[in-house]
């Protein structure tokens, strides 16, 4: 059997979404992709009908692959235990992970494509939800808590995508008093 046939559909995703992160959506072209794989076009098209099928497939991997949500889920607690391990579970330190990258990639994408752009909408609409109803466990009133879950998201997206290498340390250092600000009463 050649490497051709060896590839499955979620190979072809994979990679596509590897490139998504380095490199924009404007890099996620089949031929590029099949020099990545090291196979011919061919092997695309017996997975795929169409790039915009492979887009959407990308899309839909990085719309059901909320793992820090699903981690928190998985590690338990009540509703206050879970916000901090949320906070908790995003690198404030350099190296960061690609995460950040996706996000930006995915969000430049949507910029300029409907279907990015509402695969996004909703996106944002599940996690700030979640998170505002911890907040609303925690005894918060709806529009306070969703206020609070604004900030905690927009807190974590800085995490995953702002310049930090020039002021060394201060996400370690501004996290207590993240904290503290998210969980008060006043």
């Amino acid at each position: 059997m050649s490497k051709t046939n060896k590839l499955s559909q979620e190979d072809w995703i994979q990679a596509a979404f590897n490139t998504l992160s380095e490199s924009g959506v404007t890099a996620v072209r089949v031929e590029t992709l099949a020099k990545r794989l090291g196979v011919t076009k061919g092997s695309f098209y017996w997975h795929f009908k169409s790039r915009q099928t492979l887009l959407d497939e990308v899309l839909e991997k990085w719309r059901s692959e909320q793992r820090v949500m699903n981690r928190v889920d998985v590690i338990g607690g009540d509703a206050r235990d879970k916000l901090i391990n949320l906070l908790e579970s995003v690198p404030r330190s350099v190296p960061r992970n690609s995460s950040g990258a996706t996000e930006l990639a995915v969000r430049s994408w949507a910029r300029n494509d409907e279907q990015a752009a509402a695969t996004l909408a909703t996106v944002d609409k599940q996690r700030i939800d979640w998170v505002k109803g911890y907040f609303m466990d925690l005894g918060y009133e709806e529009q306070i808590a969703e206020s609070r879950a604004f900030l905690t998201y927009g807190y974590i997206m800085v995490q995953g995508i702002f310049s930090i290498e020039n002021m060394p340390g201060i996400l370690e250092r501004i996290h207590d008093d993240v904290l503290e600000l998210l969980f008060s009463k006043a």
